[in-house]
């Protein structure tokens, strides 16, 4: 738990102070109250998840990898692709995509995909990760998926905790299964004009890089 990505926190934790600017004074002690509770509950979901999500990726991947306890998914690189990986350091990179996202149930249901030979395109990768009116969140296990484990940024190692060393660059694929926190976490949720995707389940994606480069803008 002490290990939790410091981009989540920091989006929940503007959140609160946002929604408390209307006040006179900012209670920080309940906002941090409300952070170790946030954490404690992802905490709880991932290990109630755990079990079923290895097995999962036991049954399903020929060889599967697991990132940490912190995190909770399992993967698998389908391909390493080409190229240089993506450098962080100078931005955010624009991504083109093939994927396939699935409930992890017996029936394998796809809750959304992109068809053959039409790949989806973001201006931004951040679209996929974090909900805005520009594109389709996805959920915070694209941002694992896409971003090496850390970056050097002006002499200094900083963690991103990527399930990659280099992270995905172009030809990459790579197939996950994520604690349902880092997908749709605890709400029902409908992408287009696929099936409900029910609260509290995991996701497994299939993700296929058709292009990266840097972004202009979000």
């Amino acid at each position: 738990m002490k290990n939790i990505t410091k981009f989540l926190m920091a989006f929940l934790c503007l959140g609160m102070i946002f929604a408390s600017c209307s006040k006179d004074n900012i209670d920080y002690d309940a906002i941090n109250e409300q952070i170790r509770q946030e954490q404690i509950r992802q905490y709880k979901t991932k290990k109630q998840q755990a079990q079923a999500i290895k097995d999962y990726a036991a049954a399903n991947f020929t060889n599967p990898k697991f990132s940490s306890d912190s995190i909770g998914i399992w993967y698998e690189v389908l391909n390493e692709g080409t190229g240089d990986p993506f450098d962080y350091t100078t931005g955010i990179p624009k991504i083109s995509v093939n994927y396939k996202g699935e409930l992890m149930d017996n029936n394998k249901t796809v809750f959304a995909q992109t068809k053959e030979g039409t790949p989806a395109n973001y201006s931004d990768l951040r679209i996929t990760y974090t909900e805005t009116t520009q594109g389709q969140f996805l959920g915070a296990c694209w941002f694992f998926a896409f971003v090496p484990e850390s970056i050097n940024s002006n002499g200094a190692e900083k963690k991103l905790l990527g399930l990659l060393p280099k992270g995905l660059k172009k030809g990459s694929k790579i197939k996950l299964v994520t604690p349902s926190v880092w997908g749709f976490d605890n709400r029902t949720y409908k992408i287009g004009d696929g099936p409900s995707i029910p609260a509290d389940s995991p996701l497994v994606y299939t993700i296929e890089v058709v292009s990266m480069e840097k972004a202009t803008s979000i």
